[in-house]
């Protein structure tokens, strides 16, 4: 058995962490100034560069805003983050306090409209060689699920919805499908646990068997489906 390197985070990275879990949680709220980096770093009780090299991250996210004459202020995340903004909102906490209701039917519509057209542009062209990527891929699920790996089975079912995307043949949807690859974990991780590993693998190889027919609406009707049942998963948390 071999663990690998244990890492622990930096200075820079505990300080980003705590000034944007700040702002998600309201402490810091947009238009609010911040003080200057000498004194976040004497209040941190860190050096002044880690701080600059923390806030000049904070600013690439969208979490804040430096302006030469004027200061930094905090900056309405929604409207400025990227992907990787989304992707620190829920590795903090592991989602707690961001994923809620709202967000988690923000997620599912965000797949719904990537994935729902893979799933029908595959179903028209599904040749044999795009079923046995996705026979290889359900093998590699059920291999996890045995192994009682949540964070292995998750990423197996990503690598399987993954390859929807790929052997669609459209070029952009797998790129914008892999983007969103660690809230997308994140996602499937908590639905393994709410539904078991079984019901996941089920719904996994019913969506396979309906590409299978090639009915174009049919598959994006099975997964708009499997996509409201999960909405209403989390609407009964």
């Amino acid at each position: 058995m071999e663990i690998g390197i244990i890492e622990a985070p930096t200075v820079k990275q505990l300080f980003i962490e705590k000034i944007a879990g700040m702002i998600i949680n309201g402490e810091l709220r947009p238009g609010q100034r911040l003080p200057s980096e000498r004194e976040l770093a004497a209040q941190a009780h860190i050096s002044k560069s880690a701080v600059h090299l923390a806030m000049a991250e904070l600013e690439r996210l969208g979490f804040v805003e430096t302006s030469a004459r004027h200061g930094t202020y905090v900056c309405d995340y929604a409207k400025t983050g990227t992907i990787e903004t989304l992707s620190l909102l829920v590795a903090l906490n592991n989602g707690q306090g961001f994923m809620d209701h709202s967000r988690m039917k923000d997620m599912l519509d965000m797949r719904n409209a990537i994935e729902g057209k893979a799933v029908e542009r595959l179903a028209e062209k599904m040749s044999d060689e795009d079923i046995a990527i996705l026979e290889a891929d359900i093998q590699n699920c059920e291999e996890a699920a045995e192994g009682k790996d949540i964070h292995q089975l998750a990423k197996t079912f990503f690598d399987f919805h993954h390859d929807i995307c790929f052997t669609s043949g459209n070029f952009i949807l797998p790129l914008l499908f892999n983007s969103f690859r660690t809230v997308t974990l994140s996602y499937w991780e908590y639905a393994i646990r709410m539904l078991g590993s079984e019901k996941c693998m089920r719904l996994l190889k019913d969506l396979f068997a309906v590409l299978k027919t090639r009915d174009a609406e049919a598959s994006k009707a099975f997964l708009k489906e499997e996509l409201r049942m999960f909405m209403e998963m989390n609407s009964s948390r």
